[in-house]
């Protein structure tokens, strides 16, 4: 469904790793606890997570699929473990058209004939991010959709550029109020799992987020 979001928004099985070799995706998902997450959205999520699944590519390129209770979308989050994205892919997040063009052409806006709106910009400098953000407005019916594509730079393995990124965040959220600031303040808080068991810890202190 979500496969291959961080490069064009269509299905995929491939993509590319930090030295610009083809990873081989797997073409199943597989079903996680969310105990396991690689970024710690589930402690930020304003969102009741239904599911959290997994895959993972060649050269360690990992990804996690959320679906939301009471949220039509998904959340998708790919991150390299070991390096950062090649050129490509962050060239595509950093580029306001291509988004536009990921956005248009996803299954529910085209099937429903939503209406897309600008580009807005997405940048945090304390969080290395970068990216774009939009609304795709229904004209018959009130659940809108709020569609992101962000680039970050989490750990900066082995100090890469300047301009790389080691994981991208990409969504299509859709619901009636669907609250657009605590979608934002969620890319905006993004970080990776450092200690697992203090984040079961703190995910079992949590009531929302929690499957």
């Amino acid at each position: 469904m979500a496969a291959g979001l961080l490069l064009a928004g269509c299905a995929a099985t491939e993509s590319e790793d930090p030295n610009g070799r083809i990873v081989a995706l797997p073409q199943t998902w597989d079903q996680i606890d969310i105990g396991e997450a690689d970024l710690d959205l589930p402690l930020t999520s304003p969102f009741e997570i239904s599911e959290l699944r997994e895959r993972v590519g060649a050269y360690q390129l990992f990804e996690n699929y959320y679906s939301f209770h009471g949220v039509n979308g998904f959340l998708v989050t790919s991150r390299v473990f070991l390096g950062h994205f090649a050129k490509n892919p962050t060239e595509e997040v950093r580029d306001a058209e291509d988004f536009l063009r990921f956005a248009r052409g996803l299954p529910v806006v085209e099937g429903r004939g939503l209406r897309v709106g600008s580009a807005k910009s997405f940048k945090l400098p304390n969080l290395r991010s970068e990216g774009f953000y939009t609304k795709a407005i229904s004209e018959q019916r009130h659940e809108d959709c709020f569609i992101f594509r962000i680039g970050y730079l989490l750990v900066g393995y082995h100090a890469p550029e300047g301009d790389s990124m080691d994981t991208i965040v990409v969504g299509q959220l859709c619901g009636d109020d669907l609250d657009e600031a605590a979608v934002l303040d969620l890319l905006a808080r993004v970080k990776v799992v450092k200690d697992r068991n203090q984040f079961r810890e703190a995910l079992s202190r949590r009531k929302i987020g929690t499957i």
